[in-house]
Parts: structure tokens; sequence; C-alpha cells
């Protein structure tokens, strides 16, 4: 009796232990853990209200890198120039980026394991500033 018992519970552990460690569907992660990590940057539009949009396309060594970290940081690498300040998810498909020189106040377009597109409005600009981003991996 003791025998199975043990069998029995141990069966029962066994079953608990694998049912817990599902592992987290793209579609539920939260907006921060489809961020993080490096993108290379394809393209960006700017648009200034009231004028034609502006396109730069951007080579395979351009990046944008949201990091793992305490502060959320993110750095922003365009040719030789680097920018570096931090990020933050709000609710849904909402986030913001604070760089030292502007902040932006982004939504989310698409977001997938390879591809990330975000339209991020310039805070305070008048007239109204949008940076659209194209990313990928």
């Amino acid at each position: 009796m003791k025998k199975r018992l043990v069998l029995a519970g141990t069966i029962l552990l066994f079953i608990a232990g694998f049912s817990a460690c599902k592992k987290q569907d793209e579609a539920t992660k939260p907006l921060r853990a489809k961020m993080v990590g490096k993108w290379q940057v394809n393209k960006i539009d700017v648009t200034t209200a009231g004028s034609a949009t502006i396109t730069t396309t951007y080579a395979a060594t351009d990046y944008l890198d949201f990091k793992d970290n305490e502060s959320d940081d993110f750095e922003l690498g365009l040719g030789s120039n680097r920018s570096v300040g931090t990020f933050g998810a709000r609710v849904g498909d909402e986030f913001y980026m604070d760089f030292s020189s502007k902040d932006l106040d982004c939504t989310v377009s698409a977001i997938t394991t390879n591809k990330f597109q975000f339209t991020g409005t310039v805070v305070g600009s008048n007239p109204k500033v949008t940076e659209t981003y194209y990313l990928s991996r």
C-alpha cells in the first residue's frame, strides 16, 4: 500500500511540475518583453505637420537596442552617431522613449519576433513632428 501511495504521489508531482512550466505565448507577452533586445533599423520616416515626409534608409549595422536592466536603457546607433536614453512600456501598445534631446510618445503598429514598427510623436513639438521606425531582427 505504501509503494502505491509513493508512486501515485510521484506521478502527481511530475504532472503538476510539467503543467506549470508552460512557455509564454508570444501574443500574451507584455510589450516590454517583446521590445527588449537589439533591432536593426531599416528606415525612419519623419513627418512635420504641413510638410512632406522625409524617409531615411539605414545600413545593416544601424540598430536600436532596448536593454533589459533596472533603468530600462536603450541605445540608438545610426552611422557614427550614438544616442542613449530610457524607455518605458505603458498599458496596451504604448510606450515612451526619453532621449537627452527629445521625448517620444510611441504607439506600436506591429511587433513580432522579427518585426517591430512604431510611431512616436515628439513631445512638445509645434508644429507636430512624428517619427515612424521600421525595425527587424
